[in-house]
């Protein structure tokens, strides 16, 4: 039942956060050094990571008397930041703008 709500907050709480705090920063184009290709390569890189963390997590079998139950619960931790930073790169590819009405000041 835990591993359900942890489930649960990770997917429907801070994967969206995560995803629009960066979507955010792609409308307002920054950082600047970004730009679409630096989004696609952020949205692959973060994608693989959060995939390998969430396979290796799921098979470590643990249980919640021992040690590794908290490893595996930090990797699934893990997964999920990178799952919600792959998320908002997705979103940044089609939000960004490279020039914003914030940066004419």
């Amino acid at each position: 039942m835990i591993e359900f709500g942890l489930f649960f907050i990770a997917f429907f709480g801070v994967v969206p956060v995560i995803a629009a705090v960066i979507g955010y920063a792609a409308w307002m184009g920054k950082p600047k050094n970004f730009g679409r290709d630096m989004y696609w390569t952020a949205f692959i890189a973060a994608s693989a990571a959060a995939s390998f963390l969430f396979v290796c997590s799921q098979r470590m079998k643990a249980d919640v008397r021992t040690g590794e139950y908290l490893v595996q619960v930090g990797l699934f931790s893990l997964a999920v930041i990178f799952s919600g930073v792959a998320t908002g790169c997705m979103i940044g590819i089609f939000a960004y703008r490279r020039g914003s009405s914030s940066q004419a000041e």
